[in-house]
């Protein structure tokens, strides 16, 4: 018997031994400490959300979307009742189609037909004056007191010198009319086209903003005005919210006890409970640089912090198989441990 209790003491002591050194050989952390922790977390959109307003004043005449919808970048919102600018709108259309006709024929010049006018006018004017001069050299060679009087002889040198006038007059016309416009009256029309369609162009930017358009593709998160609601700037508001498209993510608030158990790319589960047998994959996309204040219920078991508590704000991307999540639910976030540095 004594020796048997002697083997059990030896037996005993070595174990202790054993013990101690596996101890010493095996990190804290796997002993008394795992390093997977627990944190609450919330589902988000792909991006934040976007309150959308308009940029003109008047009344709602169109709803076309309500919570929910689904709706592509440029996709027509909600639309306003801008008569008046509209108006505006058709009164500079015809304002530019006058600049641009009055540019145009000023760029163009004579036309061949007004060209045409002219070198009959000058034939016109040659001839005349051809007669005038063939009546004034007949009447030069009679004999001045005998066969003509000297009034008549200076009233056919006027008729000479006016239809010589003439001619000169029409030549210098038809001369014009083939050198077509000046520059500086083509620069002139030219700039009152341009401005007239810029004028045009701003009338069309007001009109457009009574038309709210989506930014980007994404879904509609609620519509606050209704049909016939009257909107003003001066005192602004938001006309919808809606968030982009895109893979939803998670916003996980990591208590402060917890922030060496943190790093980029870590792998976590997100459970619901919508879902409670559902396991979502998920993987840490982006650590806060600072501490914020906690906005979420906390989630670890036997917590029950009063008042205010620091955590660090983490946000975490799904896997693509992950299931289509309600925004704004609360979910649980299992983190594995980091992955070794080795």
């Amino acid at each position: 018997m004594q020796r048997q209790r002697n083997l059990v003491a030896r037996l005993a002591r070595l174990s202790g031994v054993i013990v101690i050194i596996a101890s010493a050989a095996v990190p804290s952390q796997i002993l008394g400490q795992d390093t997977s922790f627990t944190a609450p977390g919330r589902i988000e959109a792909a991006g934040p959300p976007m309150s959308i307003g308009v940029a003109v004043t008047g009344i709602v005449s169109r709803v076309l979307v309500h919570e929910g919808s689904r709706v592509q970048a440029g996709q027509l919102l909600v639309s306003l009742d801008c008569r008046p600018q509209e108006t505006d709108l058709r009164t500079l259309q015809a304002r530019l189609a006058a600049a641009q006709a009055t540019y145009d024929r000023v760029r163009d010049g004579s036309r061949p037909d007004e060209i045409a006018v002219g070198e009959a006018v000058v034939n016109y004017a040659q001839a005349s004056a051809d007669e005038a001069n063939k009546a004034l050299q007949r009447t030069l060679a009679l004999r001045e007191g005998v066969t003509v009087t000297a009034a008549h002889v200076l009233e056919v040198q006027r008729d000479a010198r006016i239809a010589a006038a003439q001619l000169e007059e029409a030549k210098a016309r038809l001369s014009l009319l083939r050198a077509g416009s000046r520059e500086e009256d083509i620069r002139e029309a030219k700039a009152l086209r341009d401005a007239a369609a810029a004028d045009l162009d701003a009338s069309r930017a007001r009109l457009d903003q009574c038309s709210v358009r989506a930014p980007v593709d994404g879904v509609v998160l609620d519509v606050l005005v209704n049909q016939g609601q009257f909107v003003s700037l001066a005192v602004p508001q938001p006309l919808l919210h809606m968030v982009p498209d895109g893979q939803s993510r998670v916003r996980a608030e990591v208590a402060l006890q917890n922030l060496s158990q943190v790093c980029p790319q870590q792998q976590a589960t997100i459970a619901t409970a919508a879902s409670p047998g559902a396991a979502i994959q998920a993987q840490v996309a982006s650590i806060s640089p600072a501490v914020g204040v906690a906005t979420m219920a906390n989630a670890q078991a036997g917590s029950a912090d009063a008042g205010p508590r620091s955590v660090l704000p983490v946000i975490l991307t799904m896997t693509s198989k992950a299931p289509a999540l309600p925004i704004g639910l609360p979910v649980t976030v299992h983190f594995d441990r980091c992955p070794s540095k080795s």
